[in-house]
């Protein structure tokens, strides 16, 4: 005679439960990302819109002298590259 086990039917149960909520919580996060991100796309023309109103209302987005010091550091990393390319290949 064959003796049913229950302990590993009510685990295989719970296992399965377990899989069932982590995939549906998965799933709706995937969906509900989705639906935010065309939102996003959707809403992008009145939210670049509002950007640009509020930065010509400021004046500009940053001051002269922080883009002059972001260039200045962009370009001194590129020389550094440069450098750094030329002693090891040249």
């Amino acid at each position: 005679m064959v003796q049913v086990d229950w302990q590993v039917w009510l685990l295989a149960l719970a296992v399965g439960v377990l899989f069932l909520v982590y995939f549906w919580w998965t799933g709706g996060a995937i969906i509900a990302s989705f639906r935010r991100l065309l939102k996003f796309i959707e809403d992008w023309p009145q939210t670049r819109r509002a950007m640009v109103d509020a930065e010509a209302r400021s004046g500009g987005r940053y001051p002269l002298w922080f883009r002059l010091a972001r260039v200045a550091v962009l370009l001194a990393l590129v020389a550094l590259v440069t450098i750094i390319l030329w002693r090891r290949f040249g």
